[in-house]
């Protein structure tokens, strides 16, 4: 009897532990290339962390984004869906991403993220690091998109993004026109000057002429520099929750300070279930790391970024082992696009990451820009050290967390993603993707076809970026663009079998038989998906770009603040 009464009670122990709503992780990188890290093949770069982190689970081999630039794909890790749905796709007048902070669009409120599926749960949820999905829509108090208004309790990040601007005498202008920055500017005023001046002291021009010229020369020099220097206190600020609490930021020490905000909402919420969102401001530009980590690399300032950021990860690591809870939380890592390849200095240095065997980078749909390094890791769960071939997309991770807090998915909407459970925990060893759609803007660039009980994969491209003669990136315009003369129309679309090909390095020819069956299937799945797209308001035009009215100010009207020094718990020392 007693025995009989032992066994259930152990049962029941067992379950309990076995099923215990697990804490969950989330590390997302800015533009990390998928062979930066040890772990997916770089034997130069030091990741002893992360590669840890992918010995004690899966290495996610074929894992993609439904776009290949931050805002769009942003939007569909939060939300398990394509960006189109969100009205976070641009068209051809409009800029893929949001480059103002005092922008009117955002993700929409009736979108759910997974911080809300975990907060529905009771989860305690933070964010911590960069958001690029809008902030304010009428006014400068609204936050109608801010991340506490997306299910997050807690937030200590970048509203924005982090840019060139962000770094004290870089200009983001300069990746598009070379040489425009202050200085230059003023030079060529002076230029303008003098010429105007010799004009007038020869009687070419009259004496009004002349000092009518020279008032407008000096108008549109200074409003310019002046314009480029103030952006980066207009577009660069540190956020506390509603809070403006640096402006301009102070970049070298934040990649600490992001660390110890994400120890710190660890260890506050040790004794509840979590999600934690660790958003990287890395290993975008501008570059930058804390002293103990300059130089330490072997690739230049990049290298470092990437090094330090390896660092972040040990550090929140270390608190889940230091509280034991190591065991019951899920952790998923991954980048946003792939490395950015026209990110290169005035000076000449290459401030971009490595795409290994993979073509194209960030702004493409060539597998450079959408095929991620993703880890997922939960011991007693995920096996170790396995690696998974299988078709999977950043999309997944929403469904994965509603399954993993026992919460139900939305039913009045799409969502694009599928659980991962299944295939990390061995339940299944086949893809639940059929077909994933690749975005550049508002258009389907390529098309990924997983037929099932099939080990294929297949990718049709219909359009691909129009690349600078003899490499593949767009030199000139900062990125790749999606529409009109920026790209190339594929008629026949470009067919490959990606699991003998995933270099992209040979089409099939459009005359062989496989070719004209696997169309045969992507066309009609191609027309249903556009078929089910719905108008929704547009959150990327122009219209939308900038408002004075919704601009951030810490100290009206300098805007200038600094977060209060404190001793930082986790800070690079010895690396």
């Amino acid at each position: 009897m007693w025995a009989t009464w032992l066994t259930v009670i152990f049962s029941l122990e067992i379950f309990s532990v076995t099923f215990a709503k697990p804490n969950v992780l989330v590390f997302l990188v800015d533009d990390l290339g998928i062979a930066d890290l040890g772990c997916f093949g770089n034997d130069t770069m030091k990741t002893p962390n992360i590669d840890r982190l992918a010995e004690q689970g899966a290495r996610l081999q074929h894992d993609v984004t439904p776009d290949s630039i931050c805002t769009p794909n942003r939007a569909a890790f939060l939300t398990g869906r394509y960006p189109i749905r969100s009205g976070l796709a641009s068209d051809q007048k409009q800029i893929r991403v949001f480059i103002f902070a005092a922008s009117s669009g955002g993700l929409p409120p009736n979108e759910t993220t997974f911080a809300e599926i975990a907060s529905a749960a009771g989860y305690k949820t933070g964010m911590i690091g960069k958001w690029h999905l809008g902030l304010h829509s009428s006014t400068s108090s609204d936050f109608h998109y801010h991340p506490l208004r997306q299910g997050f309790h807690y937030y200590y990040g970048l509203p924005l993004t982090n840019l060139r601007d962000c770094e004290p005498g870089s200009f983001v202008i300069e990746h598009i026109i070379p040489g425009f920055r202050p200085t230059n500017i003023l030079i060529a005023a002076t230029i303008i000057g003098l010429t105007l001046h010799i004009c007038y002291l020869n009687s070419l021009i009259s004496k009004s002429v002349f000092f009518s010229l020279l008032a407008i020369t000096v108008f549109i020099c200074f409003t310019l520099s002046a314009g480029l220097i103030i952006l980066a206190g207009f577009n660069c600020f540190l956020m506390k929750n509603f809070e403006v609490i640096e402006q301009p930021v102070v970049l070298e020490n934040l990649t600490a300070r992001f660390t110890d905000e994400a120890v710190n909402f660890i260890h506050k919420n040790k004794d509840n279930p979590f999600l934690l969102f660790m958003s990287f401001a890395k290993v975008h530009t501008a570059l930058f790391t804390t002293k103990p980590f300059a130089d330490h690399s072997v690739h230049g300032r990049y290298g470092d970024n990437v090094e330090e950021m390896d660092w972040s990860v040990g550090q929140i690591m270390a608190s889940l082992e230091e509280l034991g809870l190591r065991e019951n939380t899920f952790v998923y890592f991954t980048s946003d696009n792939g490395p950015h390849l026209e990110e290169i200095s005035p000076s000449g240095d290459y401030h971009s990451g490595w795409k290994g065997i993979y073509k194209g980078g960030k702004g493409q749909c060539w597998d450079g820009g959408v095929r991620m390094p993703t880890i997922a890791s939960w011991p007693g769960h995920i096996p170790a050290g396995i690696s998974i071939d299988q078709l999977t997309s950043s999309m997944d991770l929403l469904p994965t967390v509603a399954k993993l807090t026992g919460t139900d998915l939305p039913q009045d909407r799409v969502i694009d993603g599928k659980d991962l459970l299944p295939l990390l925990t061995n339940q299944t060893e086949e893809s639940s993707h059929e077909f994933i759609f690749h975005y550049c803007g508002n258009q389907v660039h390529a098309v990924r076809y997983h037929p099932k009980d099939s080990d294929i994969v297949w990718k049709a491209h219909f359009m691909t970026a129009k690349w600078t003669e003899g490499t593949e990136m767009c030199s000139g315009h900062g990125i790749c663009g999606c529409h009109g003369h920026l790209v190339e129309v594929q008629n026949p679309p470009l067919l490959y079998d990606m699991t003998d090909d995933p270099a992209e390095s040979s089409p099939l020819a459009s005359n062989s038989p496989d070719y004209k069956a696997v169309m045969e299937n992507i066309y009609p799945a191609l027309k249903t998906h556009i078929r089910g797209i719905h108008n929704v308001p547009g959150q990327l035009g122009y219209k939308n770009m900038f408002y004075p009215r919704l601009q951030m100010c810490c100290n009206f009207p300098y805007c200038s603040c600094k977060e209060k020094d404190g001793q930082l718990e986790h800070f690079p020392e010895n690396v």
